[in-house]
C-alpha cells in the first residue's frame, strides 16, 4: 500500500502528470539526505517501467528505465546509505542517499525493484548486495531474503506476515475453514437459519403498514384489519426479539467453540514444532497467530459468511418487492445504487490505508513502552526521563494525526453516502407523492416502497466492503495454517523406544551441524562418555559447546553421523523418554509466573511435598525459601523477577533434581554469582552430578575443577582433551584460556 499522505503536494502533483496511461506506482521511499548532504527530502519512486527521483519542490532529479538497469546495490556507511544503480554498459550512478532511520525503507525498495527488472525482460538484473542486513538473517544471492519474499510471485511480503495476501487461494482456504465448523454443523445451521428469520421478518412490518394504511385511505381490506395488524405486528417484533437474542446466543457459542477449537489446536501444534521453527520465527509473530488471526478467522466464519448470504437474500428479495410495486419508481430510485457501491470501495481502499498507518504507529508507540518499561532501571540510572517521554510523545502525536485521518475520511463518506441515500428517498417522496395524488399508487404502497428503499441500502453498502473482510480472514486463515502445516524437523521414529534404565554412556560420532547453510556449527565430533563421568566443554564464544549439548538432548539433529545413549541413536528414542531422564540447568534459568514449588515441581506436576523439599534442600535452597513470607508457596513473579539470580538458579537445580536424571547438563550455571551463591551452587551441583553422566559447560574453568575430562571446542572441533593437568602441560589453547583467566583474576585483585 503505497501511502501518498506522506508526500508534499509537489511530489504528488508532478508525479500525476509524469506517469504515463497504465503505469502505476509499485514502491515509493523517502531519501532524507539532499544532494548538498543536508537533511532533506527526496523521493524515490519505482513504477513499473522506471524509477525516478522528485524533488520536495517537484522537480525531477533523476530518471532510468528499468530496461537500461543491470543491477541496484544499496551501500550502508557508518551514519548513513545509499542506493546505487548499474546501467547496462557498466557505469554507476548513486541515485540518493539517506539516514540510518530510512534503511529498512531502502532495502524494501530494493528487493521490489528485482522483480520490476525481471518483469521488464531484464533477466540479470539483481541487487548486487546488501551491505548490512537489517534484519540479521544472512542475505541471499539476489539480496532478497527468502522469508521476505513470496515465492510464488515474487512480490515484497509485508513485514507482519510471511503469507502472501496476492497468491492465497481463497476457495481452498474457506474450504479448509468449514472444516471447523463441522463438528457443529447442527449448530449452524440452526444460527443460520435464525439469521434468516431475523434478516426477513422485518419485511413483514412494511406489509402490514401498507394493507392498513390502504384500508383507512381507500377501504380495502375490510374493518378486520384494524384488529390483525396490530396484533401481527406485535408478534412480529417479538419475534423478531426472541429469535435475535436466541440468534446472538447461539451464534456466539458457535463463534467461541470454534475459536476455543483453533487456539488450542495452534497452541498444541506449537509445542510440537522444533527449535529450529522457532529461531526464525518472532514471538509476537506467534501470539499474534494465536489470538489475533483466529478472532479474525472467528469474525468471518460465524458472522460474516452468514451476513454474506443473508444481505443477497435480502437484497434480492426486496429488489423483487420494490420492482412488484412499481417497476418504474424502482429503476430510478435505484440510480444512487452504483455510485453507493462506486463510493463504498473507494472510501475502503482509502480507509485500508489509513488502517494500516495506525496499525504501523501503533506498533511503534508498543515498542516504545517495551523497550522502556523493561528497561525502567536503566532509563533512570541515565537520567534519560525526558528523552524517553519525548520518544513517546512523538509516536503518540503521529498516532493522533493517524487515527485523525481516518476520522476525516469517515466524517466524508458516511454523511455523503447517508445524503446520496436521501436523495433517492426525497426522489421517491416527490415522484410517489404525483402518483398517489393522481391515483397510479396507492399511499400504502408507497409507504412500503419507501420503508424496503432505507432497508435495502445497507445491505448494498455492506455487500461492496466484502472484499476486504475475504482479504482479511484469508490472511489470517492462511497465517494459522501456515504454522499448522509447517512439519517439526525433529520428529520420533515410527519404531522410536522408550528409554527405561540409562546407565548414561553417550556416544558422539562423526557429528556435524549447521543452523544454516552458510556457516557450520560443529564440525566432525567424536567423543565418548562413560557412565557417571563428568566432561568439561570448554572454549570461546560460539567454538559449538551449547551447540553440542542441544544435540545432546535432541532439540536439534546432527547433518552427519550420530549420538547414542547406552548404544541407541537419539533418533529411535522418543523425545519425552529421553529428556525425562535429562535434566538441564541453564545458564539464565527461566522460572514461569506461579509459586516456588510450582517451579520446583515443573518437570513432575504429581511430586509431593516432602519431595519438592527434599530437592530444595539438596540444592541448598530451602534455608532462603523458608525465609519468605509464604515459603514455598512464595509467587516468584514475571520470569522471577521477585528471586536473585543465585535464588533462581538454586530453584532451576532443584527443578533439576526431582526429575531423578540419569544425565545432566549444567551450561554456565555458575557464571552469574557473587563468590558466596557460587560456592552454595556447586555443592548443591556436586549432590546433583554425583553417580550420573554429566556435561559441564563453563567459561569460568575453575568451576571444572571436579570434571573427569575436559574436551576444549575451537571454531566447532574438538582441538583438545584430557584432564587439567595434562591439557597445561601441551600449551595450547586450554593453557591459553586458564593464562588469561589468572591474568584478568590478578588485575582484578590489584
Amino acid at each position: 500500500m503505497i501511502d501518498y499522505a506522506r508526500m508534499p503536494r509537489q511530489v504528488l502533483s508532478s508525479l500525476k502528470s509524469l506517469l504515463a496511461d497504465g503505469e502505476t506506482v509499485e514502491a515509493t521511499a523517502l531519501a532524507d539526505i539532499d544532494l548538498s548532504q543536508r537533511f532533506g527530502e527526496r523521493w524515490v519512486i519505482l513504477t513499473k517501467k522506471r524509477v525516478l527521483v522528485i524533488e520536495r519542490d517537484g522537480s525531477v532529479s533523476f530518471e532510468i528505465p528499468f530496461k537500461k538497469i543491470n543491477s541496484i546495490e544499496v551501500r550502508e556507511f557508518a551514519g548513513s546509505g545509499s542506493l546505487v544503480l548499474e546501467d547496462l554498459e557498466g557505469n554507476f550512478s548513486e541515485v540518493v542517499q539517506f539516514s540510518k532511520t530510512q534503511s529498512r525503507e531502502f532495502v524494501d525498495l530494493a528487493r521490489q525493484a528485482v522483480g520490476l527488472l525481471k518483469a521488464n525482460g531484464n533477466g540479470n538484473g539483481k541487487i548486487k548486495g546488501i551491505a548490512k542486513p537489517l534484519n540479521g538473517a544472512e542475505e541471499f544471492e539476489s539480496g532478497v531474503a527468502e522469508e521476505n519474499r513470496c515465492p510464488k510471485c515474487g512480490r515484497v511480503l509485508p513485514r507482519w506476515t510471511s503469507v502472501c495476501p496476492h497468491c492465497i487461494e481463497k476457495k481452498k482456504v474457506f474450504r479448509r475453514l468449514l472444516g471447523y465448523m463441522k463438528p457443529y454443523w447442527k449448530v449452524a445451521a440452526v444460527s443460520f437459519g435464525l439469521t434468516v428469520a431475523v434478516s426477513l421478518l422485518p419485511l413483514v412490518p412494511p406489509m402490514l403498514l401498507r394493507d392498513l394504511l390502504n384500508y383507512l385511505r381507500y377501504g380495502t381490506g375490510g374493518p378486520q384489519l384494524l384488529t390483525t395488524v396490530p396484533i401481527t405486528l406485535l408478534l412480529v417484533y417479538v419475534g423478531i426479539s426472541a429469535t435475535s437474542a436466541l440468534r446472538t446466543y447461539t451464534m456466539g457459542w458457535l463463534g467461541e467453540k470454534i475459536i476455543y477449537d483453533m487456539r488450542t489446536r495452534v497452541f498444541r501444534y506449537l509445542q510440537m514444532l522444533s527449535l529450529s521453527f522457532y529461531d526464525r520465527r518472532r514471538t509476537g509473530d506467534m501470539m499474534s497467530r494465536v489470538t489475533n488471526d483466529s478472532a479474525n478467522v472467528r469474525q468471518f466464519l460465524v458472522y460474516g459468511s452468514q451476513q454474506l448470504i443473508v444481505d443477497m437474500i435480502t437484497l434480492l428479495a426486496i429488489g423483487v418487492l420494490l420492482f412488484t410495486v412499481d417497476w418504474r419508481l424502482a429503476a430510478v430510485s435505484l440510480l444512487p445504487v452504483p455510485i453507493l457501491v462506486l463510493g463504498t470501495t473507494v472510501f475502503s481502499k482509502k480507509i485500508h490505508g489509513a488502517y494500516h498507518r495506525i496499525w504501523r504507529t501503533w506498533a511503534r508507540l508498543n515498542s516504545v513502552l517495551a523497550d522502556t518499561i523493561p528497561g525502567i532501571l536503566v532509563v533512570k540510572a541515565f537520567a534519560q526521563e525526558d528523552r524517553e517521554v519525548g520518544k513517546f510523545s512523538a509516536n503518540n502525536n503521529e498516532l493522533f494525526r493517524a487515527e485523525m485521518r481516518s476520522y476525516r475520511l469517515r466524517s466524508l463518506f458516511f454523511p455523503g453516502m447517508g445524503l446520496l441515500m436521501y436523495f433517492g428517498a426525497v426522489f421517491v417522496y416527490w415522484r410517489g407523492g404525483h402518483m398517489v395524488a393522481n391515483n397510479a399508487l396507492r399511499l400504502g404502497d408507497m409507504v412500503m416502497f419507501v420503508s424496503y428503499l432505507w432497508m435495502f441500502y445497507g445491505p448494498v453498502q455492506r455487500l461492496s466492503q466484502i472484499t476486504d473482510q475475504v482479504q482479511v480472514a484469508a490472511t489470517a486463515a492462511e497465517r494459522i495454517f501456515e504454522i499448522l502445516d509447517s512439519r517439526p524437523d525433529v520428529e520420533d521414529a515410527r519404531d522410536a523406544v522408550e528409554l527405561r534404565e540409562v546407565k548414561g554412556e553417550i556416544m558422539i560420532e562423526n557429528v556435524s551441524f549447521s543452523y544454516s547453510p552458510e556457516k557450520t556449527v560443529l564440525k566432525d565430533i567424536n567423543l565418548r562418555i562413560e557412565p557417571g563421568e563428568m566432561i568439561g566443554l570448554a572454549g570461546a564464544s560460539g567454538s559449538g559447546k551449547t551447540t553440542l549439548a542441544k544435540l545432546i538432548c535432541r532439540f536439534y539433529d546432527p547433518d552427519e553421523g550420530r549420538i547414542t545413549i547406552d548404544g541407541i541413536d537419539l533418533r529411535k528414542i522418543k523425545q519425552r523418554s529421553l529428556r525425562e531422564k535429562i535434566g538441564v540447568v541453564l545458564q539464565e534459568p527461566f522460572l514461569f509466573h506461579g509459586s516456588i514449588a510450582e517451579n520446583i515441581a515443573y518437570g513432575r506436576p504429581d511430586a509431593t511435598r516432602e519431595e519438592i523439599i527434599e530437592s530444595a534442600k539438596a540444592a541448598n535452597a530451602h534455608e532462603f525459601i523458608m525465609r519468605l513470607p509464604n515459603g514455598y508457596d512464595t509467587e516468584v513473579g514475571e520470569r522471577g523477577a521477585k528471586l536473585s539470580g543465585g535464588e533462581k538458579q538454586r530453584i532451576s537445580i532443584a527443578r533439576a533434581i526431582i526429575n531423578k536424571p540419569s544425565i545432566i547438563i549444567l551450561d554456565e550455571a555458575t557464571s552469574s554469582v557473587d563468590t558466596v551463591t557460587e560456592r552454595m551452587i556447586q555443592e548443591a551441583l556436586e549432590r546433583l552430578v554425583k553417580g550420573r553422566t554429566t556435561i559441564a559447560i563453563a567459561h569460568r574453568l575453575s568451576t571444572l575443577r571436579n570434571a573427569n575430562k575436559l574436551v576444549i571446542l575451537d571454531n566447532g572441533r574438538i582441538v583438545e582433551m584430557g584432564t587439567h593437568e595434562e591439557l597445561l602441560k601441551k600449551n595450547g589453547v586450554y593453557a591459553k584460556l586458564v593464562r588469561m583467566q589468572s591474568e584478568i583474576a590478578k588485575a582484578r585483585a590489584v
